[in-house]
């Protein structure tokens, strides 16, 4: 299914329920592709997980750019 979708003022876009109830999750993660805005469903668990595991290395000085982590954790 195709949408077009609209921007608010303050850049929000709200995805439709329909694709919303497809996914087990309201955490998606998007991401620049060329010149395409790729979104995924991020569940909750994965999303805690990615979290506390990039703040631990954080912690131990192991400093990684956003690009890294998300191919790190599969994001």
């Amino acid at each position: 299914m195709t949408k077009v979708l609209q921007a608010t003022s303050r850049g929000q876009v709200t995805l439709p329920k329909v694709w919303r109830d497809q996914f087990n999750t309201k955490y998606f993660i998007a991401e620049v592709s060329g010149d395409s805005l790729l979104i995924r469903p991020l569940s909750k668990s994965n999303l805690e997980d990615t979290v506390e595991s990039a703040w631990n290395e954080y912690k131990q000085g192991d400093f990684l750019s956003s690009e890294e982590l998300m191919e790190k954790y599969g994001l």
